[in-house]
This record gives C-alpha cells, sequence and structure tokens, in this order.
C-alpha cells in the first residue's frame, strides 16, 4: 500500500504510530457522537485500532495527515461489511477540521485507489442518520442511499457507489 497525495493531504499507510494522535480524535465528543463503534477507554480504542491495521494491509486504511502542519487529524479507508464482506468506507477527521472539504477530498482519494488497486465494483458506507455532514460527504462521491439496517446496535444508513457511478 501506498501513500496518497491530494492537494492539502498525504494519506500514509495506517501504522502503530498512528495510535495516539486518532485515540485522541476518536476521544472528542463531538466525534463520538457519529461513530457506529464508539471505544469507552483505551483497551477498546486499542482493539478496534488494531482491527484497522488488520484492514490497512489488506484493504487499504490511512492516517490523514494535514500536510500544511505535518499532523494527523483523521483516518480514512476500507473494511469489508457484512457477511458478503463488501468493501466499506470509512473516514472520520478531528473536528477542528471539519467544514474545509477535507473529507471528501480523503474519502475520494480513498475511493480511487480502492477502485483502480483492488477493482471492486461497487463500495458501501455507513453513516448514522443524524449525520448530516457525512451524509453531504457521500453525496458528494456520488454514493447513494441503499437501505437502513442496525449495525452494533445503531441505526445506519448505507450507501453505495458503483465503479461506473464514481467520477472524482
Amino acid at each position: 500500500m501506498s501513500v496518497l497525495t491530494t492537494a492539502r493531504l498525504l494519506l500514509d499507510p495506517l501504522t502503530a504510530s498512528h495510535a495516539d494522535a486518532l485515540y485522541e480524535i476518536y476521544s472528542e465528543t463531538a466525534v463520538r457522537r457519529f461513530l457506529i463503534t464508539r471505544p469507552a477507554d483505551r483497551g477498546e480504542f486499542d482493539r478496534l485500532f488494531d482491527h484497522a491495521l488488520h484492514f490497512a494491509n489488506s484493504h487499504g486504511m490511512w492516517a490523514v495527515i494535514d500536510r500544511a502542519t505535518s499532523a494527523v487529524i483523521g483516518r480514512v479507508g476500507f473494511f469489508a461489511f457484512g457477511a458478503q464482506r463488501r468493501p466499506e468506507l470509512a473516514f472520520l477527521l478531528a473536528q477542528r477540521m471539519w467544514g474545509h472539504g477535507l473529507a471528501t477530498e480523503a474519502a475520494a482519494a480513498a475511493l480511487r485507489d480502492g477502485f483502480a488497486r483492488h477493482g471492486w465494483h461497487e463500495i458501501v458506507a455507513l453513516v448514522r442518520p443524524e449525520n448530516a455532514a457525512a451524509i453531504r460527504v457521500l453525496g458528494k462521491l456520488g454514493m447513494e442511499s441503499e437501505q437502513r439496517c442496525t449495525v452494533a446496535g445503531e441505526p445506519v444508513v448505507i450507501y453505495a457507489l458503483r465503479r461506473q457511478a464514481f467520477s472524482l
């Protein structure tokens, strides 16, 4: 897996060295409000982070780094969702970085890599129905609402994007 570069971001393949910075972001109240899986403490976070590290090698998972400051500001990449193991785009940013188009920029780079490197015919994303900002990001990426369901006891909406429809 390679480093991905955008106009304002560096997507660095996820490693253990990113854990502390990402734990701080996962701990932000505003960020936690929209997480589907909310780690209660550092031990739970470490288990989730190990899960993300596993997918870093197989699917692609990156720390999102602000090129201007070299600070870790989030995470973007892919998990395998459900029994069909559909590639699932997941992203998060520190609250201070919200509202600047960075989530769209990072997610678009990850989608380009996922479709090109893996040849996936579709990618899904899960979002809490009240997360209007993430829903806007998914819309900008061309993702469309597919269905509502419950994941980890939380209501979510599954969005999907077919490779042919992706144009960013």
